[in-house]
């Protein structure tokens, strides 16, 4: 199970995929009219509503965190902090920016959503984060999530800006816990020793 923190560092997990991915193909000449120095970064929607429109780049934001349809199991623990635990799913906008350019938009926006669902699984080769945030087993599913007209409109309505060429997915399942899983002893089976007898004490003999 992943810390309180996986939820910011998978959006950072995100950003450095796809910048890592922009200079491998960068450098095999692979990324058509896509800037080799595209700026790809992770931007708070709290930060997209209060500040001017970026001039260029792809940037990725986190729309809601929700509980999952797939709880984390329930652990038998005396102290409840350490037994807490919750399965969650973030849902994130990707945003191409160009100052008005439809041609590089629709490039950048294709190529991230290329890239992501060509790598739908996300395991610790990938996560990133301090010690603590991910246990060595994790994985995250990165899959697509389409809104309606109507819902893509008053998002950016919400954020005061206009209509952007922007597109949604979701990761799941985030299994959350304050640090690491409870450890226990292990269960110890009762063993029982059959040892040999005399033969007139089994026939009964007196």
């Amino acid at each position: 199970m992943a810390g309180l923190a996986a939820i910011n560092q998978l959006g950072e997990s995100i950003v450095a995929l796809l910048v890592a991915r922009r200079n491998l193909l960068a450098a095999e000449d692979k990324l058509g009219p896509i800037a080799a120095a595209l700026d790809i970064s992770q931007l708070p929607l709290s930060r997209l509503a209060a500040s001017p429109e970026p001039d260029a780049g792809l940037t990725i934001s986190c729309l809601r965190i929700a509980f999952s349809d797939y709880p984390a199991p329930r652990v038998a623990c005396p102290d409840t902090a350490e037994g807490a635990s919750v399965a969650l799913e973030a849902s994130y906008l990707a945003t191409a920016w160009s100052g008005g350019n439809a041609g590089d938009e629709q490039s950048i926006l294709t190529w991230a959503m290329l890239e992501l669902m060509a790598r739908p699984s996300l395991d610790r080769s990938v996560l990133t984060g301090p010690a603590g945030t991910w246990e060595p087993d994790e994985t995250v599913q990165l899959v697509p999530e389409s809104l309606t007209d109507d819902a893509l409109f008053r998002l950016w309505a919400a954020l005061q800006h206009k209509l952007r060429m922007s597109m949604t997915f979701r990761a799941r399942v985030l299994r959350i816990r304050y640090g690491p899983a409870p450890s226990w002893p292990n269960v110890v089976a009762t063993r029982l020793n059959v040892a040999q007898t005399d033969d007139a004490l089994l026939a009964g003999a007196p």
